[in-house]
């Protein structure tokens, strides 16, 4: 029998799947990450390193990335101020039994880059915040029905609400459908202020719905974990001059590292002593750090969200006009997808060949506005497409982020 070497073994395209299949629940710690989000067959299931726009997977293989870590990469993977900055908080102690000054120096400056959050918590996954903005809207106004528009995370409530949310129990949530809905009943109403439309009529319904928030004592919730800190004033709420009650974020506000905040009106943040919100890690100085050498990024010259939106607009303005079979729809720097799901993974398979990973979710980031000839092998994709090329793989499978809002 020929003896396989331990090198081409890990080489082996499905070494890594196989091992993660064998440890990991259903194979991947992310739902959107599994092998089934993507061209199944096709796509690497598994990455070793980044920098800047690229990935690198376990066959060595580099890949242009597109998918960008679910949003959570703004400033580049590896970027050296951030990795320095979580470095040194590490160095001199990453948690400590009692609070830091570092977390008040950034309570702080998300303040000064966020002046309508009077007080905030750190904590660290965009679920957590969701989560603890309908405890603090019931404990603050004693109501507990709360109506919902889009994704929020894995919290039992919100999945309760997309069947069959198998070990979820049913609270006191519903899906939000019109205005009317929001009556004296109400706690809250969280809602991504932007999901793919940024147009005129969102912008307008978004001001009625504060209106009508506001005459029925409802507390407002913008979740902007994925649109924080990568749209222009750093939030579609600054953007917009739409101040909700409590606000969400998350992401990339820390350059890939854990970290999410909600925060509000200090009526509403302090309303009581009695509502429990706590976590050990809410105060980890690394991703404080980061988020600190982000701030600093976000305010330097070589990091502009206007240029960085300007770019992104081109691109999809480049992109869309190549053809009618597969579209991407959103804003500057993020959308999704559009088109035949057969001809979604096929035009997926072949930039993937070509060293570039989409996904149901587009993203732009810094690092992209460097990169050449993109538009180039997009085009080449969609020419092998309309000459009858093969899928070789097996058709993704939604997501169960993209599934609630597609609702």
């Amino acid at each position: 029998m020929k003896k396989v070497d331990k090198m081409t073994k890990i080489r082996d395209p499905q070494h890594w799947r196989a091992r993660a299949e064998n440890s990991i629940a259903h194979g991947a710690l992310t739902n959107s990450k599994r092998p089934s989000a993507f061209v199944d067959g096709v796509y690497p299931t598994h990455i070793t390193h980044g920098n800047g726009a690229h990935v690198w997977d376990h066959t060595g293989k580099k890949y242009l990335d597109f998918c960008c870590a679910n949003g959570t990469n703004l400033v580049g993977y590896g970027n050296t101020a951030i990795a320095q900055a979580a470095y040194d908080a590490i160095r001199s102690g990453s948690l400590f039994s009692l609070g830091s000054t570092l977390e008040v120096e950034a309570a702080e400056k998300v303040q000064e880059m966020l002046p309508w959050i009077e007080r905030l918590r750190f904590l660290k996954t965009g679920s957590e915040a969701c989560l603890a903005a309908i405890r603090i809207a019931r404990a603050a106004t004693g109501r507990k029905l709360v109506l919902s528009e889009g994704y929020h995370g894995w919290g039992d409530e919100f999945v309760s609400l997309t069947p069959p949310a198998y070990g979820c129990m049913r609270g006191e949530m519903l899906t939000l459908r019109d205005l009317e809905h929001v009556t004296e009943d109400i706690a809250a109403v969280i809602v991504e202020p932007v999901m793919i439309d940024a147009g005129p009529d969102r912008r307008k319904w978004l001001k009625k719905l504060k209106e009508r928030c506001n005459d029925k004592g409802a507390v407002l919730i913008f979740d902007e974990i994925i649109t924080g800190f990568r749209w222009p004033k750093y939030s579609v709420a600054g953007d917009w001059g739409i101040r909700p009650d409590l606000s969400l974020y998350g992401k990339a506000m820390a350059g890939g590292l854990p970290l999410s905040v909600v925060g509000g009106q200090r009526e509403l943040m302090e309303c009581s002593d009695e509502y429990f919100v706590s976590t050990t890690f809410g105060g980890d100085r690394a991703s404080l750090a980061a988020f600190m050498a982000m701030a600093h990024l976000l305010h330097s010259h070589e990091y502009r969200l206007g240029e960085l939106w300007e770019t992104g607009r081109k691109f999809l303005d480049q992109f869309n006009a190549i053809s009618d079979l597969v579209q991407i729809e959103g804003y500057p720097t993020r959308g999704v997808f559009r088109g035949h799901p057969e001809m979604l993974a096929k035009f997926w398979q072949e930039c993937c060949k070509a060293g570039i990973l989409f996904g149901s979710s587009w993203f732009w980031a810094f690092p992209h506005m460097a990169e050449q000839n993109v538009i180039e092998v997009c085009e080449e994709a969609i020419w092998k497409i309309k000459r009858g090329v093969e899928l070789e793989g097996r058709l993704p499978k939604s997501p169960y982020a993209a599934r609630v809002r597609s609702k």
